[in-house]
Parts: C-alpha cells; structure tokens; sequence
C-alpha cells in the first residue's frame, strides 16, 4: 500500500435506511489495501434484534497495485 500517490481501484458506495434491523450479527471480512466507513446511526459493531432508525453509510475499499515481478 502506499498512500503517497492515488489508489489504482477505488470503490464507493453510501447506503441509507430509515430502519434497519439485524436478525444475526453479520460475519464481514474485506481483503483490500484498506477500507472504511463513515457510519450515522449505525454503530461498528450491530446487535441482533435491534432497529437502528435513520441509518447513513458511506464506506470506501482502495486498493494499490504493484507491478509483477520481471
């Protein structure tokens, strides 16, 4: 990873929701060269049968490439 020059890929979205409820604790895993969110109304870590209300996501995976090698 190298954050002196711009990412090669980089991936956005932003969810919004007026409620949103968890049955299980979702398992989530992101291989990348780093990701992040921004969250409102959602904390890192949900809780199963809880109803978060006026839920904003913004969450970016950037990723550097290297050459192969010769």
């Amino acid at each position: 990873m190298s954050e002196d020059r711009e990412p090669d890929v980089e991936f956005r979205a932003r969810v919004r929701a007026r409620r949103l409820r968890f049955e299980a604790v979702p398992e989530v895993r992101i291989d990348a060269s780093a990701s992040g969110s921004d969250r409102v109304g959602l904390p890192d870590r949900v809780e199963r049968h809880v109803t978060y209300e006026d839920v904003d996501i913004d969450h970016a995976i950037l990723s550097w490439l290297e050459p192969p090698a010769e």
